[in-house]
Formats: C-alpha cells, structure tokens, sequence
C-alpha cells in the first residue's frame, strides 16, 4: 500500500460501531449500525476495515480511546479514500476533523514514543 499520510501509521486494534454518516449537514446516512475494525491511528487521522461500503467523503463521530496514558478522543472523522482487500473487507482512510491542538500534540507524542 502506498503511503498516503503525512504522519507516521501506528498499529491499533481496536473496534468501533458506525450508526450515521452525514455529508455537508443535508446528507445524511442513519441507522447504519456497522462495525469498523480500527486498523492505525496518526495525528491526522486512521484507517479501518469494514464490511460496509462508506461512500467518501462522509463524516462520521468516532470516539477511540488509544491508551491509557491518552484522554479518549471524540472527533469528526471524514472518509477520504477505499481500497478493496478481498470480497468482502474495504480497507478505509480516513482524516480527523476536529481534534483540538492539545489532542494533536498527544498523538503526535505517542507517535514519537512508539516503537
């Protein structure tokens, strides 16, 4: 996979559940219910795996706690690229939105301190 970001990719395993995905505050996608399978985590923004297909360029709110050295993060996330993996699993990249400065500087760190 070609390297798209600008940080550096650190691996995560963890599980969340899409219920809406909304687009320019008029588009809207409600009651989806599907489950993602967070896959790396940057200071921009993570990838994920789903069997669901997310149009790009929709929004949704995450809220992805990395560790417990870190605050949970509760942030728009906004879908901006697909890729295929097999017949039934999309891999996703997708950019944070909204995370404050202090959240950014946080990740950015335990970017640094990963190994």
């Amino acid at each position: 996979m070609n390297e798209k970001r600008l940080d550096r990719r650190i691996p995560i395993g963890m599980s969340l559940s899409i219920s809406d995905l909304y687009k320019d505050g008029v588009d809207a996608i409600v009651d989806l219910e599907s489950s993602i399978q967070i896959t790396d985590i940057s200071s921009r923004g993570i990838g994920f795996i789903s069997k669901c297909v997310l149009p790009i360029g929709y929004y949704f709110i995450a809220d992805i706690e990395v560790s417990s050295e870190l605050p949970q993060i509760i942030t728009d996330v906004r879908i901006v690229r697909s890729n295929a993996i097999d017949k039934e699993n999309i891999h996703y990249g997708a950019e944070f939105v909204s995370v404050s400065p202090s959240v950014k500087k946080m990740l950015e760190k335990y970017e640094q301190n990963y190994k």
